[in-house]
């Protein structure tokens, strides 16, 4: 049986891990805590759709990332909505959408909430965002460095530009906290295609780490079919520079 965590616990978690506090509904997972263990630096990657069952009944093609699972943690996630935008803004406010209010893009603009990278970055940490550019664009000024990146037809082509970004970011800033966000999974659903491109997508951003890093991986919902599902994957673990 997977410990159940919920996406609140997100944000108050990689908090601790950077020794700051945030303001917000959920608590820190204590095994994720003491798992990082001096680990200061963290990369965040939201990978939308990523649902806890369908990871759990397709690991073979996450090679990658079943093998970091057994390595590390995986706890199966309470996400609150089906929607990308308050799913993403629960996992970094530590707050639930009825609290947070941000339910289109538009009002991450708006609302008046602040999320973690925000928080982390007025504490004098390094963040840096690699998002979908209206999204990306709502932290210009809030945060250390972000790279919007342009949406395309082709949703593999904008996994890897968030990919070549990512790695961009880490080699420019080695951020102390690094947030990147995938797609694929959830335009092109399940299939074994999707599911390698976004395995190795995340290994290539492991594999470039400046520094000892805790990599947090979390869908932000099930996929959008399964509406009697609420649970998404968080796998943790902690990669270190390539020699």
């Amino acid at each position: 049986m997977f410990r159940e965590v919920e996406q609140v616990d997100i944000a108050p978690s990689i908090a601790s891990i950077l020794g700051i506090s945030i303001a917000c509904e959920g608590k820190p997972v204590n095994e994720i805590v003491r798992y990082a263990h001096y680990c200061k630096n963290v990369l965040l990657a939201i990978v939308d759709s990523l649902g806890f069952k369908e990871y759990v009944e397709n690991r073979h093609s996450f090679p990658f990332l079943a093998s970091m699972e057994r390595c590390g943690y995986m706890f199966k996630c309470l996400s609150y909505t089906h929607l990308t935008t308050p799913s993403i803004a629960s996992i970094l406010c530590g707050s639930r959408p009825e609290k947070h209010n941000i339910v289109k893009t538009i009002d991450a603009y708006t609302e008046k909430v602040k999320c973690l990278p925000e928080i982390a970055y007025e504490m004098g940490f390094r963040v840096a965002i690699v998002m979908e550019e209206y999204g990306a664009l709502s932290f210009q000024g809030l945060v250390s460095l972000v790279k919007p990146i342009a949406d395309v037809p082709n949703v593999l082509e904008f996994d890897e530009e968030s990919c070549r970004k990512a790695i961009e970011a880490l080699k420019e800033l080695n951020p102390d906290l690094l947030v990147v966000h995938l797609r694929s999974l959830d335009v092109l659903g399940f299939t074994r295609l999707a599911m390698l491109h976004v395995d190795n997508f995340l290994k290539s951003v492991a594999e470039q780490v400046v520094s000892e890093t805790v990599f947090f991986v979390i869908g932000d919902h099930p996929p959008h079919n399964r509406t009697f599902e609420n649970h998404v994957a968080l796998i943790v673990f902690k990669v270190k520079p390539r020699i």
